[in-house]
């Protein structure tokens, strides 16, 4: 992306009023900025969440699948966050992004969802491994509110879900399996 227009395009997001939006406008910048390094930031957890339920689930802040580096760290400067630990703000914005999110996320090797956000594209965890992400943590956590959410999921997508990949996945862990059943019967699957 050309420096005019990345220019244009973060002024842009000044005037844009949808704070989801401005995020995934945002992360579509980043995603530019870093094609030709080859880095590729996948949004996860709740932004994900928040991006598969139309908003029903709302955070302020975007976690990310993402490498760290000189390349991470430029293109973040280059869009006018400031870096704390893991933390990019942008308080002009109102942004914050969290990155790297640590290895081994779920959906580093699975199929993803991209969007296109104005032209931007925006790469997102598959909708499998969010509701598996949250599914383990309803089961060792013991987080009922990540057991809402594993259900909310599973309702709006259960025409679309792969459940043969996520029989797959829950097959080593008796009550992740034994939780998926009882999903798929709520759903009608079964």
């Amino acid at each position: 992306m050309k420096p005019h227009d990345l220019d244009a395009r973060l002024a842009s997001l000044r005037d844009e009023a949808d704070p989801r939006r401005r995020r995934l406008l945002a992360l579509g910048l980043l995603t530019a900025q870093l094609a030709p390094h080859g880095v590729e930031p996948v949004l996860v957890g709740g932004g994900a969440l928040e991006f598969y339920t139309a908003g029903g689930y709302a955070t302020h802040d975007m976690d990310l699948a993402l490498p760290h580096g000189p390349d991470v760290d430029a293109a973040f400067a280059a869009l006018g966050f400031a870096k704390e630990g893991r933390f990019w703000y942008h308080a002009d914005l109102d942004l914050v992004f969290e990155a790297p999110a640590p290895a081994g996320l779920p959906g580093e090797d699975a199929p993803r969802t991209e969007v296109s956000v104005d032209g931007l594209r925006v790469v997102i965890i598959g909708v499998e491994d969010l509701l598996m992400d949250r599914l383990r943590a309803w089961v060792h956590w013991k987080s009922e509110e990540d057991g809402r959410w594993t259900r909310r999921l599973a309702h709006l997508y259960a025409q679309r879900l792969d459940w043969e990949y996520l029989r797959k996945r829950t097959n080593a862990t008796p009550e992740e399996a034994e939780r998926l059943r009882e999903i798929e019967q709520e759903v009608g699957r079964t």
